[in-house]
């Protein structure tokens, strides 16, 4: 039977079958099974099933057509068979193939609606096995790949779809043999100089379909939008020095404007008050110059995976430490169980010691000074919140509160909570204020966990 297989081309027969519309089936003179392609095998049909008993293969001397009944999974569909003897050159074996056409076209409508409909799609669509298989395939991979799809068919999908010789590291369908069946996973991959989102889910035992999705305009319209934003928050920063630096010249100018006409008529004290303005406008842009420095500081860093939870254990003892410094208590609610996210541990860091520090500053003036850290997990997604008992922040302001140069205090230059946001969002997490008048603010951070 093997020889049998071998002078077929069984490997060539097999793809160019698995293309083809309906469900064949190959037999020997005996009525056993050859080969079957992928669509006789989601029939459910068995062989004995399709072949009459008075057929005689082995005297069988040209093709003949027969409408039968066939039972299958507890119901009785209506069938054609087509049955074409071959010989096979240099043997005196024949060969029978079985051409296997429902009289209810449900099935074959399906089929050839499933490719219709693929074929339409601009996506990159493909079905695969356990082993890598491609199992189908629509014409967008067929023709980024440059090749015909029953070329393609039977070929392990890394080396048919991306010319790899090996499942490389971006590849997810290691990930979705492990999840359940209907779970949808995704991943961005960038291949041929393009972005594509990549679905992939289970959709049958032993099959998974994979949809790859051109995005790369969008990751193009995003990197333009976050220019826009980047500029606009500049535009912001430039206004505000400008603004700033001029008001403080223009103080020095008139101090020292003063003293310069009027040197000689002014006694010691006013002499002093004048000099003391002065300095005290260069100090506040001492203080200006300073924060800009911190501001282009966490620019750039590079992104690993971090255990969230060793993190947020290691910096505990820190924060305790501080709040004592200042005489507020530090309440800490954790969770040990490891949670890895995609991000910079000494960013994250920083991120979180800034909003630690202004919830303490926030309750200077408060009876009560108590601040609550608390880290939670769940399957998914880690959160973090902290929480003071300070006046808390009003309404007007709440959503000002991450905005550069934005604060409350004369002393401030107002880049803490606009540091720690923006470190927050590039490093995949989400950040809201929250706040009641009088009872505190609490800031609610999630990380998506890296496992997905």
């Amino acid at each position: 039977m093997k020889d049998l297989l071998h002078k077929l081309g069984s490997e060539e027969l097999k793809r160019i079958m698995d293309c083809l519309d309906c469900s064949f089936v190959i037999l020997d003179k005996s009525g056993n099974l050859l080969f079957s392609n992928k669509f006789f095998k989601e029939c459910g049909y068995s062989v004995d099933s399709i072949i009459p008993d008075d057929i005689d293969l082995e005297n069988l001397k040209s093709k003949i057509e027969r409408k039968i009944e066939v039972e299958c999974e507890g119901k009785v569909d209506q069938i054609t068979i087509e049955i074409t003897p071959f010989k096979i050159s240099d043997t005196s074996k024949n060969i029978f193939l079985v051409k296997v056409c429902p009289q209810k076209t449900d099935l074959s409508e399906i089929i050839e609606s499933w490719y219709k409909t693929i074929d339409a799609i601009s996506e990159m669509i493909y079905v695969v096995d356990e082993d890598y298989n491609l199992v189908k395939l629509n014409s967008a991979v067929a023709e980024m790949s440059g090749n015909h799809p029953r070329d393609l068919i039977g070929e392990k999908c890394y080396k048919a779809v991306f010319g790899k010789d090996r499942v490389c590291k971006e590849c997810i369908l290691p990930k979705v043999f492990e999840v359940e069946d209907k779970e949808k996973l995704q991943s961005i991959r960038n291949e041929w100089g393009r972005s594509f989102l990549v679905s992939a889910v289970k959709i049958k035992n032993g099959e998974y379909l994979f949809i790859m999705e051109d995005i790369t305009r969008v990751k193009q319209l995003e990197r333009n939008l976050a220019e826009v934003r980047r500029f606009t928050s500049i535009g912001a920063i430039i206004s505000h020095i400008r603004h700033s630096v001029g008001n403080a010249v223009n103080a020095m100018k008139c101090s020292l404007q003063v003293l310069e006409h009027m040197y000689e008529d002014i006694d010691d004290s006013k002499r002093k008050e004048y000099l003391t303005r002065s300095l005290g406008e260069i100090k506040r842009m001492e203080l200006l110059l300073s924060t800009l420095r911190e501001f282009s500081r966490y620019e750039g860093i590079g992104s690993f995976e971090v255990n969230l939870t060793e993190l947020i254990l290691d910096c505990e003892k820190s924060f305790n430490k501080y709040c004592k410094s200042k005489d507020v208590g530090f309440d800490c609610v954790y969770e040990k169980e490891d949670f890895f996210i995609n991000g910079d541990s000494p960013l994250i860091l920083v991120a979180l010691t800034k909003i630690l520090e202004n919830a303490v500053e926030a309750m200077e003036n408060s009876s009560k000074k108590v601040l609550l850290f608390q880290y939670l997990i769940n399957n998914t997604e880690a959160i973090i919140k902290i929480s003071d008992t300070g006046s808390g922040i009003s309404e007007d302001d709440l959503p000002k509160v991450a905005e550069p140069f934005f604060t409350t205090k004369k002393d401030r230059a107002g880049l803490g909570l606009y540091q720690a946001a923006k470190i927050i969002k590039t490093q995949g997490g989400d950040i809201e204020f929250g706040s009641e008048t009088g009872k505190g603010a609490t800031v609610t951070i999630s990380f998506r966990s890296s496992k997905l």
